[in-house]
């Protein structure tokens, strides 16, 4: 008995290593989600366009994309974007952008600015998924 309960402990030992191995052998780093979807906005009177740069081997969610303060929700137009479909293990098909992406949308007269937010979510192709960044226009706009 003491002979099979060796070979089990050293089997479980071997299986654990083995998968630690072949997950730290991996070379990929996780970039902070600010450097996966460099973000940058411009305002010139009423009109306000922002742009990612979606860094090569990650992805951001069309429908993860909201406009708000704490009053409203804003449409936003989709100016240049390289979107595509793609079958998520937990969203089924979606629609999602890579490389670039610009969207604009139209102040209300008189709107502040630091009640906007910014909302969007992304994925790298790995697998490894951020939450839902949330980032106040007024932040954003150069």
């Amino acid at each position: 008995m003491f002979k099979a309960l060796k070979i089990i402990l050293a089997s479980i030992l071997i299986a654990q290593a083995s998968y630690a191995n072949a997950f730290l052998d991996q070379d990929e780093v996780i970039l902070n989600a600010s450097e996966a979807f460099a973000i940058s906005g411009f305002k010139k009177n009423n009109i306000v366009d922002i742009s990612w740069s979606i860094k090569n081997g990650y992805y951001m969610y069309k429908k993860s994309f909201k406009l708000s303060d704490p009053n409203n929700i804003y449409n936003f137009k989709i100016l240049s974007s390289n979107e595509s479909t793609f079958s998520d293990e937990y969203f089924g098909n979606t629609q999602i952008f890579k490389g670039q992406l610009s969207l604009r949308f139209e102040l209300e007269k008189d709107l502040n600015i630091d009640s906007i937010l910014v909302y969007f979510q992304g994925c790298s192709e790995s697998g490894f998924c951020y939450p839902l960044q949330k980032l106040k226009l007024s932040d954003i706009i150069l």
